[in-house]
């Protein structure tokens, strides 16, 4: 999934505006028709920018040249971009637009004037013809952002059980392994009408680009609830944690201060007597916890109802 990508973009040009004569001596050239805009436009059918690539420059059809007779060139149809929702357009370091909405339309660059034939100029002495470099179409390099809308994040280190977790609860198949790093791109999910997406496993030193770093960050800005899953395989839960509250503090202060809860993961790895001692671990500290293990359906439908409940 292309979540960032810079392209170049170029408006048509204006045609040229006809020099004809009739029969050598009278001015009938016609105008020159204007070039196409760019716009960019919404689309829930497109995920990220995959059909996008940096190194081509994206370009609007030229206006068409006037022609004898009088005859105007057509203008040239526009160029429409789409793009995913919620994408940022970035030119020069600003914001220019936030797509928001399908079908959604932004026009990011204006095509070119089209020239006036000599006959235009001829009825309107104070007109000129225009240079190439007048009837030029804007051209920019403009920076595409897209960050995915959720409802509930889950979070934590590596092997915490949160690929597991997502597939079990929506209708994902986000890949599934026992060493670090086999989400490499946030995954999405829905439960119900509420939407869940894992984000890679965070590491010790990850705001200092460790691990995957922190692309991801830009994700997170319109989710609601933060789910942090701790796998009761650590010897000590919550100093695990708390171990990564700290590094989440480090890479987004806006992160960190989301509401946030915890649900403690793999239950079939740890025997009761533990568990108990670790929810009284994080009940000390009033911290809403829930406990599951993806192989026992009970605690997968009290998962489910912990979470559209801290949700709302």
């Amino acid at each position: 999934m292309l979540d960032k990508i810079t392209i170049t973009l170029q408006a048509g040009n204006g045609g040229r505006g006809s020099t004809a004569l009739w029969r050598g001596k009278r001015p009938y050239g016609g105008d020159g028709g204007k070039g196409g805009d760019v716009y960019f436009e919404g689309s829930t059918n497109v995920a990220g920018f995959g059909r996008y690539m940096s190194k081509d420059v994206y370009k609007a059809d030229n206006g068409q040249d006037g022609l004898p007779l009088n005859k105007f060139g057509g203008k040239a149809e526009d160029l429409i971009l789409q793009v995913p929702i919620k994408t940022e357009v970035v030119i020069d370091g600003e914001v220019k637009h936030i797509i928001e909405k399908e079908g959604q339309r932004e026009m990011i660059l204006s095509g070119g004037r089209g020239s006036k034939g000599n006959l235009s100029i001829k009825k309107h002495p104070s007109w000129r013809m225009l240079t190439d470099e007048e009837r030029a179409g804007e051209t920019a390099e403009v920076t595409l952002i897209w960050k995915l809308t959720t409802d509930i994040i889950f979070i934590g280190y590596p092997n915490a059980g949160k690929s597991s977790l997502l597939n079990k609860l929506t209708n994902a198949h986000a890949k599934i392994g026992t060493y670090e790093f086999t989400t490499l791109e946030p995954q999405t999910g829905h439960m119900g009408d509420i939407k869940l997406m894992d984000l890679p496993g965070l590491i010790d030193g990850t705001h200092s680009g460790k691990g995957l770093g922190t692309d991801f960050v830009q994700h997170t800005e319109n989710c609601k609830l933060i789910a942090h899953l701790v796998s009761l395989e650590n010897e000590n839960p919550l100093d695990k944690y708390q171990q990564l509250r700290k590094e989440i503090k480090l890479i987004s202060q806006e992160l960190f201060s989301k509401p946030e809860v915890v649900v403690l993961t793999k239950a079939d790895e740890c025997n009761p007597r533990k568990i108990g001692e670790v929810e009284k671990s994080f009940e000390k500290l009033k911290i809403k916890t829930a406990t599951v293990s993806i192989l026992d359906d009970d605690s997968m439908s009290e998962v489910r109802k912990f979470l559209k409940t801290q949700l709302q």
